[in-house]
C-alpha cells in the first residue's frame, strides 16, 4: 500500500512540473488602416489567433532621411482588442524609398508584449503599407501563437 501511495505521489509531482505544450505557430494575416493626423487606426483579422477587431495607437520616429534615399520608420504599435480580450504591441521596422515614390512601405514586425489573453503571444512577419489620401493601409503577414 505504501508503494502505491509513493508511486502516485511521484506521478503527481512529475505531472505538476511538466511544462504546458505551446500551441503551434499559425500563419496569419491582418490589416491596419491608419490616419496620419491622429496616429490611430482600425485593426481587423480573421480572429483565429487574436481578436477579430480593435483599435491601434503608435509610438514612432523615423531615421535615414539625411541619405536622400529613403526613411526607416521605427514603430511600437499597440493593438487594443474590441472584445476586451487584451492588448498586444508590435515592433515594426519599415522602409519608405524616395526613388520609387511615396506610394508604399515595406518592412518587418515582431510581437513585443501583450496583456490579458495575449501575455504569452509570440510572432513575427512582414508588412506592406499602401498610402491613402489621409493615411496608410498596412497588410501584415506572418505567424502568431499563444504559448
Amino acid at each position: 500500500m505504501r508503494r502505491i501511495i509513493f508511486a502516485l505521489a511521484v506521478l503527481a509531482a512529475v505531472v505538476a512540473v511538466v511544462p504546458a505544450v505551446a500551441s503551434p505557430p499559425q500563419t496569419t494575416t491582418f490589416t491596419v488602416v491608419e490616419q496620419f493626423e491622429t496616429e490611430t487606426g482600425v485593426f481587423t483579422s480573421d480572429g483565429s489567433v487574436v481578436c477579430a477587431s480593435g483599435t491601434t495607437s503608435n509610438e514612432a520616429f523615423a531615421s535615414g532621411f539625411q541619405s536622400d534615399r529613403g526613411l526607416i520608420f521605427h514603430v511600437r504599435k499597440t493593438i487594443t482588442c474590441d472584445d476586451g480580450s487584451g492588448t498586444f504591441t508590435l515592433l515594426i521596422q519599415a522602409r519608405l524609398g524616395f526613388n520609387g515614390g511615396f506610394e508604399a512601405t515595406s518592412g518587418t514586425w515582431v510581437v513585443l508584449s501583450g496583456t490579458g489573453d495575449y501575455t504569452t503571444l509570440r510572432g513575427q512577419g512582414t508588412v506592406i503599407g499602401t498610402e491613402m489620401e489621409s493615411g496608410v493601409s498596412d497588410a501584415y503577414e506572418g505567424w502568431l501563437r499563444i504559448r
